[in-house]
Order: structure tokens, then C-alpha cells, then sequence
């Protein structure tokens, strides 16, 4: 019988601690887990969660939001851009210029592809990939430019819903989060 209340104590702990763990604390994936790379092939890829938790009302990468999420590759490194979408709405994620502009070829959906085609982001539970060449040193963003309801809320860049992506002179790609 002692066996048996110890494994009901064990069960009561479990299910009425586990909603008190994470009360006022916000996990974000480490910062290892977003980035491999290999230098010697000059290539980096970068593994993205669009609406991760609850952090910034979903509007976040990986748990980051407001320029919170900050990688640097050299320039030059294929990048592949592994997207996951695990908010409940849909997402679009690229690399643009501070002018909203697609930053490289192949590296997310242009403005004009999303005036077009409203439904072009990455819908809730799915994947998607993209891959460029950091061809050009310079500061970018990583973001989510979905035009969802243009006349209301052209974005969620506005909501903090980005991070920065640099392109380095030299140097190895990382990541830094705050």
C-alpha cells in the first residue's frame, strides 16, 4: 500500500506542478539549437519557430521578438532558412533591407508576392525552406512581412516580430540572443 501512495503522491505532484514551473517564465529554444554551420563548406543553416510561445503574444522567433534574435553570418555562406510555423495563425519569414525589401534572391517572399497572393505565408503546422547567398555585407532583418489584413495590420514587423541578420566581412556565422 506504501507503493502505491507514493505513486499517487508522485502522480498528484506531476499534474498540479507542471502549470506552476512555467508561471511568469518564458523558455526560448538555446541559441545552439538555431544555428549550424560549416565552415568549411561556407554554409550555415538556420532553424526558425514562428510563433514558438507565448512570449510578445506569439509574434516571436524561436521565443525572441524586437531584434532579440541576432545572427551573423561572413558573407558569401549559403544559407538555408528551415521555417516552422507553431503559432495559431499563418507566418512569413525572410531576410529583408531595413526598406522592406527581400534582402537576397531565394530568401523568403517579396512584398509584391504578398499583394498578390495573400495566402503565400507559411500556415499554421507547416515547414518551409529557403536558401540564398549572403552576397552583400550589411545589416538586415528577419521577418514577418504577411500581409494579413492590409487594411488593419499590414504586419507583424510592427508587433516585434523580427530579429537582425547582419553579413560579416570575415568571421564564423553565430547567433546571440538577449
Amino acid at each position: 500500500m506504501h507503493g502505491l501512495k507514493g505513486l499517487v503522491s508522485i502522480a498528484w505532484m506531476t499534474v498540479f506542478s507542471i502549470p506552476l514551473i512555467g508561471c511568469g517564465t518564458v523558455v526560448n529554444s538555446a541559441p545552439s539549437s538555431l544555428l549550424v554551420s560549416n565552415t568549411a563548406s561556407s554554409t550555415a543553416d538556420i532553424y526558425l519557430i514562428a510563433g514558438y510561445n507565448r512570449n510578445n503574444l506569439w509574434d516571436n522567433f524561436n521565443g525572441y521578438a524586437n531584434g532579440g534574435l541576432d545572427v551573423s553570418v561572413p558573407v558569401g555562406y549559403r544559407v538555408v532558412l528551415h521555417v516552422t510555423n507553431d503559432g495559431g495563425v499563418p507566418y512569413d519569414v525572410g531576410v529583408y533591407t531595413q526598406d522592406q525589401q527581400l534582402a537576397f534572391p531565394g530568401a523568403g517572399h517579396s512584398l509584391n508576392d504578398y499583394r498578390t497572393n495573400p495566402s503565400a505565408g507559411i500556415m499554421p503546422g507547416s515547414s518551409t525552406t529557403y536558401t540564398f547567398v549572403a552576397n552583400r555585407v550589411g545589416d538586415y532583418r528577419i521577418a514577418d512581412l504577411l500581409y494579413q489584413f492590409p487594411e488593419h495590420h499590414p504586419s507583424h514587423l510592427p508587433l516585434g516580430m523580427w530579429g537582425k541578420f547582419h553579413v560579416t566581412p570575415t568571421g564564423t556565422p553565430h547567433v546571440k540572443t538577449t
